[in-house]
């Protein structure tokens, strides 16, 4: 019988670096004059080197700068694209399964059930928020596939945490387009109040209103860790507050005063609102101050103001309406401005959340400002994202979360 020649696939060579990185465990190839080559309706594209096939991606000919992301290093590239659905359905249940391993759900009832490339899906990031779900897409690619992530994700999540969830409890949202808020399958529902749980600390969630939900789920486990570090401490500082998930924490740890310092009125009341959520958390030993951080750091060591811990999770670009700061940047002068706010042998937890810098210049920074400076720290522990927050070894962008704990000597 006649069988027609098989026919070859069609590759793109890509940059050496690219090639490079993708070999050791990157995610993402950028835009560089070989990416520009992809055409435009490839949803898939295979990467060559020197003309041999070596990695499956995904293509996003929209976004800025991650031009592909990669989906798989080995096997029969053109039968994966083929049953791309059925692999997508696996690794799926594959993330949601571990989380229920770990049993998030006992500790906390927000948590990611996929973590984008971490659990090697990548651009798409699904957050439980007590029993409603929120989709946040990274790439164009995956609107073709929405409705079947969306019917596999409430399918899995009722048969793996035994819910029962509709569509109507899911929420979608394009986190490439600039402050998109998510939109709900429900079409009644234009946003939802959402109170979740973590660790016995309730706080309010607000999905489809803002950007933001109100909580960073990816701190969850973070604050887990600093339990033991903030236990003993009698004050609190926590700078860039936020609605106050670090504030209550340390409420709820026994800290007999804590200080919360953000810009936004908006949300110092949000973060009110979370006090009141607890009735086992004393008010009277919070206090609210509406200014910048900067601000409020002078008048605070002005008036002799001592913590025996301070927190700083500044936003890692922002604007108080005058101009435009970076969060690594301006730890060269907030962080001398903490110290002087410091109790002697007192700590302080400091981060950095973005993907542009990696721990180690973070590091690099926190250390020349500390020997410039002659400042009496010492950098004790290093924090990362975890549980359900996986990262990936050769992928640092994964890994944007960075947080430091150090001491007064």
């Amino acid at each position: 019988m006649y069988q027609p020649p098989r026919q070859k696939l069609k590759t793109y060579d890509l940059h050496p670096t690219s090639i490079k990185l993708i070999k050791n465990g990157h995610y993402w190839v950028t835009n560089d004059r070989f990416s520009e080559k992809f055409h435009p309706k490839e949803k898939f594209i295979i990467a060559a080197d020197r003309g041999r096939p070596f990695a499956l991606l995904i293509h996003d000919p929209t976004h800025k700068t991650v031009r592909a992301r990669l989906w798989a290093k080995s096997g029969n590239y053109s039968q994966m694209m083929k049953g791309f659905k059925n692999d997508l359905s696996n690794r799926m249940r594959k993330a949601i399964k571990k989380r229920k391993d770990k049993k998030i759900l006992e500790k906390r009832n927000h948590f990611y059930l996929v973590f984008g490339e971490g659990d090697e899906i990548p651009g798409v990031f699904i957050k439980y928020f007590n029993g409603e779900i929120l989709v946040e897409f990274y790439m164009n690619f995956w609107n073709q596939y929405k409705d079947f992530i969306i019917q596999n994700i409430v399918k899995m999540v009722n048969e793996i945490f035994a819910k029962d969830l509709t569509v109507a409890n899911v929420w979608t949202q394009e986190r490439s387009k600039l402050q998109s808020k998510a939109t709900c399958l429900d079409p009644m529902a234009t946003y939802r109040r959402v109170d979740v749980n973590e660790f016995g600390i309730n706080y309010k969630v607000l999905i489809g209103k803002h950007y933001d939900t109100g909580i960073y789920t990816d701190m969850a486990a973070i604050r887990e860790k600093m339990r033991n570090h903030i236990k003993g401490s009698k004050s609190l500082l926590n700078l860039y507050s936020y609605t106050g998930a670090f504030s209550l924490f340390a409420l709820n740890t026994g800290v007999e005063k804590v200080t919360s310092v953000d810009l936004s009125e908006e949300y110092l009341e949000w973060l009110d609102e979370n006090i009141e959520l607890n009735e086992d958390i004393d008010k009277s030993k919070h206090v609210s101050i509406n200014a910048s951080t900067k601000e409020a750091m002078t008048n605070l060591d002005e008036s002799g103001e001592k913590f025996d811990f301070i927190i700083a999770d500044p936003p890692s670009s922002s604007s108080d309406g005058n101009k435009r700061t970076n969060a690594l940047a301006d730890y060269q002068e907030i962080l001398p401005k903490m110290e002087k706010l410091l109790e002697p042998h007192g700590k302080m937890m400091i981060f950095l959340n973005t993907h542009k810098h990696s721990h180690d210049k973070f590091k690099n920074k926190i250390k020349t400002i500390i020997q410039k400076g002659e400042l009496p720290l010492e950098v004790k522990h290093h924090f990362f994202l975890t549980e359900d927050c996986p990262s990936k070894k050769g992928f640092p962008e994964g890994s944007y979360l960075k947080g430091m704990l150090i001491q007064k000597k």
